[in-house]
């Protein structure tokens, strides 16, 4: 019998490179046989072939056999891997939402944030008043007793210190007060002309209405710093006095005004809602303009007294001429308010805005269907214009020429 430590060496193993080879060891008594050669050479895969020529070893294909795989197979492999597929959606996400806030949200967080943020100066100004709506022209006039009850609207234009040329308007549409006009200013009644104060005395006579408009709000504040630096009573000393002609005539024109005259000028507001007149809707005055779809009490003051464009991109108005005409942008957008509501209510004019406005003088007059811009040039030479506004809605132009007494 053979001994256990022995082992037939003319006996086939099951694997032909399988060769273990033992050592007698003194703690293990050989329970663990030794292997003369890597453990690795023996594992057997069926893509390894076998060696040839009885050799029991396999055979590694030389290394300029094994091609690499191409560019496009590469591109394939890489594209239609799960994990890519995932950050092509990923980033085509972030870019629609890059998109959308740049061309769409972050305009108008502009736009909101230029309209709720005011002027510095403008917690002392009065924002929004309401006429009085025994001013405002009715639906048709009413006759009682015989006698014809008549209300109308004269706005007017930039008069610009012009006094003459108001009272010839005036008596050119047959102003009569206590007949039931009434008179409204579209602001910039005072500077530049020969006659401001006469301007304000005839306003306040006639119980008027007018805005704030850009060289009211100059002048008032040019008066209230003279007055905190005590020089509203000392005279300039003309060209000595280090202001230029243009400042040194508004500081004259600011000592001018009497604390009546100026108080009168302050309570001014910046909007006067007309309130509603048919065929009109919502009437408006304001000085500059308005942005269309945003509130009246959301306005910014400084812009309601000076825009004269809004940008396309931004929706931000602008004092500057380059850009979209605001009234144009706020006609178009009335206009389709009105389409809207033509169909699903029964006086869609009444849910529309039209607004009465001046400080444009380079448009000149610009009657639109819901914007109506009166300013046409008088203080240079140009015409001093009335919109006139009677019961029923009716509307009339009504024009005096003007001298220039102002140049550019």
């Amino acid at each position: 019998m053979a001994s256990r430590d022995s082992h037939p060496q003319d006996s086939e193993s099951p694997d032909n490179d399988f060769h273990p080879t033992t050592t007698h060891h003194p703690s293990y008594s050989n329970q663990f046989p030794q292997y003369s050669r890597p453990l690795i050479d023996s594992a057997r895969n069926s893509w390894q072939p076998r060696a040839t020529g009885g050799s029991q070893h396999a055979s590694s294909p030389p290394a300029d056999d094994i091609k690499s795989p191409g560019w496009p197979q590469m591109a394939l492999s890489v594209a239609f891997a799960p994990r890519f597929r995932y950050m092509l959606i990923y980033g085509a996400l972030f870019i629609f939402a890059w998109i959308g806030w740049r061309m769409l949200l972050s305009p108008q967080l502009q736009d909101q944030n230029s309209l709720l943020h005011s002027s510095p100066h403008a917690d002392g100004l009065v924002r929004i008043r309401t006429l009085d709506p025994g001013l405002v022209p009715g639906d048709m006039p009413k006759v009682d007793l015989g006698k014809t009850s008549r209300k109308r609207l004269i706005f007017v234009g930039d008069v610009h210190g012009c006094k003459d040329e108001l009272v010839q308007l005036l008596e050119k549409v047959s102003f009569n007060q206590k007949g039931g006009d009434h008179l409204v200013f579209v602001g910039d009644m005072i500077n530049k002309g020969p006659d401001s104060k006469g301007v304000v005395d005839l306003a306040r006579e006639h119980s008027a209405s007018s805005v704030r408009g850009n060289h009211e709000d100059r002048i008032l504040l040019l008066r209230q710093e003279m007055v905190k630096t005590k020089t509203l009573t000392t005279p300039d000393e003309g060209r000595y006095s280090g202001f230029s002609s243009r400042e040194i005539a508004e500081r004259a024109l600011a000592r001018s005004f009497s604390e009546e005259q100026a108080q009168w000028l302050e309570n001014c507001p910046m909007i006067l809602n007309v309130g509603q007149i048919p065929g009109m809707g919502q009437v408006v005055v304001v000085h500059a303009g308005l942005v269309p779809g945003i509130e009246l009490e959301k306005q910014d003051p400084s812009s309601v007294m000076t825009m004269r464009t809004i940008d396309s991109d931004t929706h931000v108005p602008s004092p500057k001429k380059k850009g979209m005409n605001w009234a144009k942008m706020f006609d178009k957008h009335q206009a389709k308010l009105y389409l809207s509501l033509e169909t699903s209510t029964e006086d869609p004019l009444a849910n529309a805005m039209t607004v009465v406005y001046g400080h444009d003088a380079s448009t000149s007059l610009s009657i639109r269907t819901f914007t109506k811009g009166l300013d046409s040039g008088c203080v240079t030479g140009g015409k001093l214009t009335a919109l006139v506004i009677e019961d029923g809605g009716k509307q009339s132009i009504v024009q005096v020429s003007c001298h220039g007494y102002f140049k550019r």
